[in-house]
């Protein structure tokens, strides 16, 4: 009796070259999952230090408010007009508008800065710019008991104006004398800078 085998198919050269390259970009799909894992990774902690250099040291707000509201002329006691508006900036029942809890990261203060016009002598300029900056201070800190430890004071004599006073010659006509009037009345103003610091270890 004769025995027959079975002969296996001789596999065709088309469906080697399928297989080969199967594995080929699945080894391919491999090392760039392994490169999109490693960028991802480098990317995460690229944030995460960027997150403590970068908080602290920055201005988060800025208010200015005009002296001639706050002050009467040549006086540096904070007018009613001006205790109103403080009350309406500060007067937060919440105290969340005061509040200096960080966590600990940073450190936020309050600068205030005096700005007079240039009218009259420097020296005389920049103790009024003081005065009017530490009249602030006070009629702030009747609403945060944290104020004090959180307040720098700054003082400038029309260095830093936001409007420039026209210079003008010869005889002045109304026109002239009230754009004049406007830019010292602008120059004359107490800025509220809102600033985060970062803390220092062991502060």
């Amino acid at each position: 009796m004769m025995r027959r085998t079975r002969r296996a198919a001789p596999r065709k050269s088309g469906n080697v070259w399928q297989i080969i390259y199967m594995d080929l970009m699945t080894i391919m799909m491999v090392y760039f999952v392994i490169l999109w894992s490693a960028d991802s990774n480098k990317e995460a902690d690229a944030q995460t230090q960027g997150i403590s250099q970068t908080i602290g040291d920055q201005t988060v707000r800025m208010v200015n408010l005009p002296g001639d509201v706050l002050f009467n002329s040549g006086q540096s006691r904070v007018s009613s007009e001006g205790e109103k508006v403080f009350s309406q900036l500060f007067g937060d029942k919440t105290a969340d508008v005061l509040n200096f809890d960080m966590g600990g990261l940073v450190r936020r203060q309050l600068v205030i800065h005096g700005h007079t016009d240039s009218v009259g002598q420097k020296d005389k300029n920049l103790q009024l710019g003081y005065d009017r900056a530490y009249s602030v201070y006070k009629a702030i800190q009747k609403y945060g008991a944290e104020v004090p430890g959180h307040v720098v004071l700054c003082t400038h004599a029309d260095n830093t104006p936001t409007r420039e006073v026209p210079v003008v010659k010869g005889e002045l006509t109304d026109t002239q004398k009230q754009a004049i009037k406007d830019a010292h009345a602008k120059n004359r103003r107490i800025t509220i800078e809102d600033q985060l610091v970062n803390k220092k270890p062991g502060k």
